[in-house]
């Protein structure tokens, strides 16, 4: 009688896992050749007349110099805080915070790839917050007062889409790992993509960039979170990575690839920005912090093993991706289909000359189990379609190794 009276209240009480999706905003973006030459008037409009630039990885390529020009020929004065390195860490966005409160800036800007845009969101959370340790802003909604000062973001690399999204990856340097914070706050004001920029990448980083936006959109997709307004962007981006990433990265003066790969790191932004990530991230945020490895390259690397292990989680929606990626999928199940996809992948990955492992970024037997729980508890691993573990995930890093 009891089991029965269990039963109803079950049948009655059903619900879905996630049943309110919570969809997040993205700035206004300027796309495309030149879009660099109106950062003056985009500085302008958000009421900027002197920007602290906060950037990363740019020294000796001009381009520092070309958005000052810029930006002064528009009456807005400038001056570079630089201390910023990949993986930026927490104690570098506290002096970040420190520069910008000690100056009359009305503006700060973020020049760069993902490293220079999250280190600047922290950057602009801690100052709005008097100096608030930044590490006490980890997870989700822990900003409580409203932003201080407008971002433009002038995004750089082809990959991380940090210059549109609310998340910020800092390293934790006491623990060693990377830590997400993931707040509306950190959203950019407005952020510039413009492909002339863009293609002074090299080739390797170009590769690596690309398939970081690649799990992007893969780990949107197939997030449990099921936000079905991701796959539209999230399956246009794997559409023009496959249909690109070879070619950009290869000849860096194809202009038409290059300008492919902004469009389609925008598209895999917008994808998770809202339906999350996966344990792609989880790892690579975790090797990030103990090794400083490069993040798009761990992405690269742990692309496959992920997918394999998600795969019967969620089938049908691989299927959907490999026919955005131009597999042939005529009369093959989900499951068949999802494989063939995860194979184009480990094609495309070794097409790119990607040969690394996470040996070779360092990884040592002793330090699996500890990364793997760092990647059990990563906020990424909320996304993920298939209930993972700390054996799951173990087995996973051994798998890269």
């Amino acid at each position: 009688m009891s089991h029965n009276k269990d039963v109803k209240r079950t049948l009655k009480n059903e619900r879905l896992e996630y049943p309110i999706k919570m969809m997040h905003a993205y700035p206004s973006v300027n796309v495309g050749w030149g879009a660099h030459t109106m950062v003056g008037n985009d500085a302008r409009s958000l009421g900027m007349t002197n920007a602290l630039i906060v950037t990363t990885g740019l020294k000796g390529t001009g381009i520092v110099e070309t958005i000052q020009g810029v930006l002064k020929a528009a009456g807005v004065e400038s001056s570079v805080f630089d201390k910023v390195t990949p993986n930026p860490k927490d104690f570098e966005v506290m002096e970040g915070a420190k520069v910008l409160a000690a100056g009359k800036f009305d503006g700060i800007i973020s020049l760069g790839g993902g490293s220079s845009h999250d280190a600047c969101k922290a950057i602009k959370l801690v100052y709005s917050h008097d100096g608030q340790d930044v590490r006490t802003f980890e997870g989700a909604f822990k900003a409580t007062k409203a932003n201080k000062i407008p971002q433009l973001a002038i995004n750089t690399t082809s990959g991380t889409g940090s210059e549109i999204s609310c998340f910020s990856i800092i390293n934790h340097t006491d623990k060693k790992y990377k830590m997400a914070l993931f707040d509306p706050n950190c959203t950019p004001s407005k952020s510039i993509n413009d492909p002339l920029i863009h293609q002074c990448m090299p080739g390797d980083l170009a590769a690596y960039t690309g398939m970081d936006a690649l799990a992007h959109g893969v780990e949107a997709i197939a997030s449990r979170l099921g936000v079905v307004s991701a796959y539209g962007p999230g399956l246009s981006a794997i559409t023009l990575i496959f249909q690109n990433l070879r070619q950009s990265s290869m000849n860096r003066n194809n202009d038409k690839a290059v300008e492919a790969m902004v469009w389609a790191e925008m598209a895999a932004a917008y994808s998770f920005n809202s339906a999350g990530l996966g344990l792609i991230h989880s790892m690579a945020h975790a090797l990030g912090g103990l090794y400083d490895a490069p993040h798009g390259l761990c992405n690269a690397i742990g692309l496959v093993p992920v997918c394999k292990f998600n795969l019967p989680a969620a089938p049908e929606r691989f299927k959907m991706m490999a026919q955005a990626a131009g597999v042939d999928v005529t009369n093959l199940s989900d499951m068949a289909a999802g494989e063939k996809f995860i194979e184009a992948i480990g094609q495309l990955k070794k097409d790119l000359g990607i040969t690394k492992t996470f040996k070779d970024l360092g990884l040592l037997e002793k330090d699996i189990e500890p990364l793997s729980r760092f990647s059990v508890a990563d906020i990424c691993t909320e996304g993920n379609p298939t209930d993972t573990g700390l054996q799951d995930m173990i087995k996973i890093f051994k798998e890269c190794l």
